[in-house]
């Protein structure tokens, strides 16, 4: 047994060590990723980024919608994204800002949606959902003003769905409907309805175990207080293992440990037996949320009438936050995708929403497009792709990517992050990597120039680079596909630290005890 704990020690403190700074910035971007509102006013300028970060085209989202629009001087052309709304008079060639009004925040000027309204006045009214909430513009104005949704704040508003009679606002967990003309939104109570258990996924599971979502507001606290844990591990662990090796290096200016380092001993201890194993749960779920372990756990899924999942959103609702929604011409229904799935409601939202089978792949970082075309149709788009729809016909076609080398979509580079509709046809899909593309290879659509000045005036907002940070995409320039080991090497690390510092406070408990006796 003694070996067992020095090989235990050595491993706590080389670990802690070698991987202290990582693990240190690992439990700050946690927590503040958990928390936007503390962060969203904070941008980092395109120097502290790698120069694959640096947006060309349209990519990286932003642009991930767009509009046409016909004012009396012609057709304009509007993209929308992470850098507000641009609009262009010729085409394409040349583009001017249109995001006066908007939050002045990068993190809440990101626009998921663009909606545009044809007043019988002539002059269109426009409609953005942002992650500051709901925002809408009289044309001639040029001027965004905030939709006051009730009881909602500025929170996310992720698509907007119009129907014959009203327009709605959708946000991750709630509508809202606005009477055609009116500016006055008002909540819509709706059911779901399940007649069968739907299967959760089991990553959807692991990313509910790493945020503390799978025991709701609870479990989300506890994991706050490990990430500020594993912070106060990083700073007491420096500070026990620098004032015994600079007292050995330097025998004449030996520092006395005092109340910090005793400090020290004593709280790592006690809150690291207390949290040891939580957080060795925590690093290893978040272990296996990236490839390669990803893999090994995706084809799972257990029954949403599991007990694990009584305190979580994926047991029972929608399963999970609403990404997108359309109405539907052809059935008069608007068909809303979650987290869960795909859901199908009457238009006027006065029957349940039930299960949608739609024989289409989507990615598990969810539907990026969802949009009716000519003839009844639904495109539906994610990082697995872009496919066709015609529910009236059950026939699924996919449009690949203009060059796309394979056709399986998990091994393709195929990700869809938006598409640009000309009335009710395609004109631009937007690839995540490449930006706008024409729809199909056999149809050249004009690129719009992408201003160099959107680059400059839209740096990337902090929560963004935390996130690329925490799931270690920041280091691919560098990496290259190595990239994807940071997370899971971190992970089953730290899950090692925790394991070996539990075993090393119980192996001392049980020697103490023995003495005791002895």
């Amino acid at each position: 047994m003694r070996y067992f704990f020095r090989l235990s020690r050595f491993l706590h403190k080389y670990i802690g060590l070698f991987l202290l700074l990582y693990f240190l910035a690992m439990g700050v971007s946690g927590l503040l990723l958990a928390h936007p509102q503390l962060i969203r006013t904070l941008h980092v300028p395109w120097s502290f980024l790698p120069d694959n970060y640096i947006p060309d085209n349209w990519n990286r989202m932003y642009a991930r919608t767009g509009a046409v629009i016909d004012d009396t001087s012609g057709r304009v052309l509007l993209l929308a994204g992470k850098a507000g709304i641009e609009y262009s008079r010729d085409g394409g060639h040349t583009f001017d800002p249109l995001s006066h009004g908007l939050p002045s925040s990068y993190y809440e000027r990101d626009v998921t949606a663009l909606h545009v309204e044809h007043e019988a006045s002539g002059s269109p009214v426009l409609y953005a959902a942002t992650r500051g909430g709901l925002f809408r513009m009289e044309w001639h104005e040029r001027v965004w003003q905030q939709v006051t949704l009730p009881n909602h704040g500025t929170d996310p508003v992720v698509d907007l769905i119009r129907t014959p009679q009203h327009l709605i606002a959708v946000t991750p967990y709630a509508l809202f409907r606005s009477e055609a003309g009116a500016d006055h939104f008002t909540p819509v109570a709706f059911d779901i309805l399940t007649p069968e258990p739907r299967q959760v996924a089991w990553f959807r599971i692991l990313h509910d175990i790493h945020n503390g979502a799978i025991f709701g507001f609870v479990g989300k606290r506890v994991v706050d207080i490990l990430g500020i844990s594993l912070i106060f591990f990083c700073i007491t662990g420096a500070l026990l293992w620098y004032v015994p090796w600079h007292n050995r290096q330097f025998t004449n200016k030996r520092i006395q440990p005092a109340g910090g380092f005793v400090f020290s001993w004593r709280y790592h201890l006690k809150i690291g037996i207390w949290v040891g194993a939580f957080m060795a749960i925590s690093a290893l779920s978040g272990a296996l949320l990236r490839p390669p372990l990803l893999i090994a756990v995706a084809p799972y899924s257990v029954s949403q009438e599991n007990p694990w999942l009584a305190f979580s959103e994926r047991g029972s609702g929608f399963g999970g936050k609403m990404q997108r929604g359309i109405y539907s011409s052809a059935n008069n229904s608007i068909i809303v995708a979650t987290e869960g799935g795909f859901f199908e409601a009457p238009a006027h939202l006065n029957a349940p929403f039930i299960p949608l089978h739609i024989p289409v792949m989507v990615h598990g970082m969810g539907t990026t497009v969802l949009r009716e075309v000519e003839d009844g149709g639904i495109l539906i788009g994610s990082f697995s792709g872009l496919f066709l729809w015609h529910p009236q016909q059950d026939a699924v076609w996919r449009l690949p990517r203009p060059g796309l080398q394979g056709t399986n979509p998990f091994m393709s580079n195929d990700l869809v992050s938006g598409i640009v509709m000309l009335g009710a046809y395609p004109y631009w899909r937007i690839d995540y990597h490449d930006g706008l593309l024409p729809l199909l290879p056999d149809r050249p659509a004009h690129a719009a120039t992408m201003p160099a000045r959107v680059i400059e005036q839209s740096p990337m907002s902090l929560w963004h680079y935390l996130f690329e940070f925490h799931n270690g995409r920041i280091f691919e320039k560098w990496l290259g596909n190595g990239y994807m080991l940071i997370v899971p090497l971190g992970g089953l690390l730290l899950m090692i630290l925790c394991l070996t510092g539990i075993f090393d406070w119980c192996y001392r408990k049980v020697k103490r005890k023995s003495h005791t006796v002895t």
